[in-house]
């Protein structure tokens, strides 16, 4: 691992230990908010159940809004923790407002360097961490949020698996919402304005999809 990235991991730790011991009140009522009000044990096992708890954890750090001034858990953390070193604080100002994006896989070479698309802010990145692109190939979906370490991009850890068959149904998902938070919330509102105040939308598709497939077979069966 990286030295940039052997740091994001220890300091995503501490933030999340930071939220547990501060402020687990609202952990509770952002699970909730996160899962649309289901138990995502219900709809989820396995591996997909890991994945699930692990983009809440990094939508709760990341995306959810802490209080009324639209603080994230990562920028309370900065502002309230003493001790941070400069490096560390460096660090945390350089990911902190990175967002969840949908992307596809344009290419996939021998060196297991994996350029992608954003299909929702456009522009291409090229993905260098080797175990998470040994399995990735041309034409591959997922929603990640890719940050800027070690003169690359890695994953924060937080990943939504896509079917390629399911491309389509997730850009539809997403614009609608994004339609309706211009309409409602912000006229003048850019995609990335919607993904800073609605990162969740992704697990939002992601669950409907996964419920989709249950109840397709179940009428099959």
């Amino acid at each position: 691992m990286a030295k940039e990235e052997e740091l994001k991991t220890e300091l995503i730790q501490s933030i999340i230990d930071y939220v547990r011991k501060n402020h687990a009140e609202a952990i509770d009522k952002a699970y909730a908010y996160f899962w649309d009000e289901k138990n995502p044990d219900e709809f989820l096992s396995g591996n997909a159940l890991y994945i699930g708890f692990v983009n809440f954890e990094d939508w709760l750090i990341f995306d959810y809004k802490a209080n009324d001034a639209g603080e994230a858990f990562i920028d309370l953390y900065v502002n309230n923790s003493t001790g941070l070193k400069d490096g560390e604080l460096a660090l945390l100002n350089k990911i902190k407002d990175v967002l969840l994006s949908l992307y596809e896989v344009v290419s996939a070479s021998k060196d297991k360097r994996v350029l992608l698309k954003d299909l929702l802010m456009g522009g291409e990145v090229s993905l260098k961490e080797k175990a998470l692109t040994n399995s990735l190939k041309k034409g591959d979906i997922f929603a990640a949020r890719l940050l800027p370490l070690d003169r690359g991009h890695v994953m924060s850890g937080s990943v939504y698996p896509f079917r390629k068959d399911d491309k389509e149904t997730v850009l539809e998902y997403v614009n609608r919402m994004f339609r309706r938070y211009t309409k409602n919330e912000n006229a003048n509102g850019t995609m990335k304005d919607f993904l800073g105040d609605y990162g969740d939308v992704f697990n939002m598709a992601w669950i409907r999809i996964i419920l989709n497939q249950r109840e397709d077979n179940t009428a099959a069966s």
